[in-house]
Order: C-alpha cells, then structure tokens, then sequence
C-alpha cells in the first residue's frame, strides 16, 4: 500500500496541471479501485488535493518538501567557513550542489544569502555564473551547456581542473554582480559542491580568490570527519 500511494504521488509530481483517475491509474500501473482508494486515503491526509474530478499534490506534502535539506553532513561541515568567509569578504556566501537539473543552496551566509533564488542549468545565465561553471564543469560526461560551443566549454574545464582554480563572474551575466566560486568534492567520486561569494556593486577584495580557495578546503576537511 505503501509503494501504491508513493508511486502515485510521484506521478502526480510530474502533473503540475493534475490528473483524474484513469490517467493516474493508467501512468501509476495500479488497478483504478487501487488508485481511487489511496487517493482518498491521500485526499484525508492533505497530501493530494482535489479539484472536481482531477488530483494534484496536497499542501502537507508541499510542506514536507520545503523542509528536506539537501545534503545534510555537507551543510554541517560548510558552517563555519561559510561565514567565516562571509565576515572576511562583507558578501553574500552560499554553499551549492547540483540536483538533476537544479542548482540547490544547502546553506548561506551574510547579506541575502544565495546567488539566485531559483537557477536551472538549461538557463544560459546560469550556466554563466561561477557557481555553475565550477558544478557543471565537474561533470565528464556532459554536452557543452547551451552557450557555449565545444571549444569554449574545454576551455573552462580545462581551466577549473588545475589545482586551485576559482571560477569569477565578473559582471559577466548582470552589470553590477561579480561572483567568485570553487570546488568542494564530495564524497561520491566525480561529484563536487561549489562555495562563492556574491558581491552587488561592490568592489571585491584582492585576495578574494585565496579566502574562497581556503573556505572550500576548510569544508572540504570537515566533510571528511563527518
């Protein structure tokens, strides 16, 4: 029973538009008494709302999602540095990780905290900054990212593969923003997170590439302790 209200959650998860119950049944693979029974039973829950004859996701699970933490020993150990880093620069610090086709921000410090509210790798803006250069570039196996031509994409993960190689974003996507970010590996081989720093018409300081440099390998050896 489990698995079913799971199953069809996840479907439903992928119809921002709803779906009625045939469609639901159909997609789940659940037999249509199955479907209505742990609808109803989701309905009660407040984790399926319905609308006339259609189904969609329920605020009670809209409210579990907001409160998943991405990546939970990564955010522990990127506290400190974080603002640490924060306090050194006077900018907005924001530790990231990829997530399909999202860029995530575990944790933040100082001023607003996060590079963007909301930054999918399909936007070319985002693909741009140096937090999403630094994440995509660790990625062996991907296509040059919209924007950029194969030539161009070599260029910048031959660039961020050299040791201490900091990523800058230097009003390159929004006139008055300059962004510098580099590389936390993770755990998993081949995955990274990145640690950067958001200025808004401000002048940087000139040792901010060695103070981003320290604050990711600072994270870096207490995600190894965790």
């Amino acid at each position: 029973m489990l698995e079913g209200a799971f199953e069809l959650l996840d479907v439903l998860s992928r119809m921002p538009s709803g779906a009625g119950l045939s469609g639901l049944s159909r997609d789940s693979g659940l037999p249509k008494a199955t479907t209505h029974r742990l609808l109803e039973q989701l309905v009660a829950l407040g984790a399926v709302q319905r609308d006339g004859q259609r189904y969609y996701v329920g605020g009670a699970l809209a409210r579990l999602g907001r409160s998943w933490q991405p990546h939970p020993a990564l955010r522990r150990a990127s506290l400190r540095s974080s603002r640490t880093l924060a306090r050194m620069t006077g900018s907005s610090v924001a530790v990231c990780v990829l997530e399909d086709t999202s860029i995530r921000v575990v944790t933040s410090a100082g001023g607003t905290g996060s590079p963007s509210p909301r930054m999918h790798t399909e936007d070319e803006m985002t693909v741009r900054t140096a937090v999403g250069q630094v994440l995509l570039a660790a990625q062996p196996d991907r296509d040059p990212p919209t924007g950029f031509s194969r030539p161009e994409w070599k260029r910048v993960r031959d660039t961020l593969s050299r040791h201490a190689a900091v990523a800058v974003d230097h009003q390159d996507v929004l006139p008055g923003v300059f962004c510098a970010a580099a590389a936390i590996p993770l755990p998993t081989p081949g995955q990274v997170a990145s640690i950067c720093t958001l200025f808004v018409n401000r002048t940087p300081p000139r040792d901010l590439s060695e103070l981003v440099l320290r604050a990711a390998r600072e994270t870096t050896r207490f995600l190894a302790c965790q």
